[in-house]
């Protein structure tokens, strides 16, 4: 067997995984452009795996308190918001619309009311 086949064979086995794991309902595809999005990827799979794990242990005893819980909770939850609003002053610094993902507002949206009305 030459030498580029088990590579070949590596890499063939690896995308049948990807995608046999993009038909799971819990999964999702996302396409990578820029080089902190892998970093990304790996930070939201992380924190996907430790939020459902607080969850689970929410309580229990010997799991983490209710009131740590909360909070670790409520600042994952403005973190969530901060990239929200990130990504719409990075779209407004260049000029794009911004159509915040689902489940979100665009929070620049009450700011450019506000501002329109001013003008008028």
């Amino acid at each position: 067997m030459a030498k580029g086949n088990g590579k070949q064979n590596f890499r063939q086995e690896r995308l049948d995984r990807k995608l046999e794991l993009a038909k799971r309902d819990d999964m999702e595809v996302i396409s990578r452009r820029a080089a902190e999005t892998n970093d990304f990827i790996r930070l939201l799979s992380a924190n996907d795996y430790i939020i459902n794990r607080l969850r689970n242990q929410l309580g229990r005893p010997n799991g983490v308190p209710v009131e740590q819980a909360v909070k670790f909770l409520e600042r994952n939850e403005e973190l969530r918001q901060e990239m929200n609003k990130l990504n719409a002053e990075m779209c407004q610094a260049l000029g794009m619309s911004y159509r915040a993902p689902r489940g979100f507002d665009n929070p620049l949206k009450e700011e450019e009311v506000k501002e329109g009305k001013k003008r008028a």
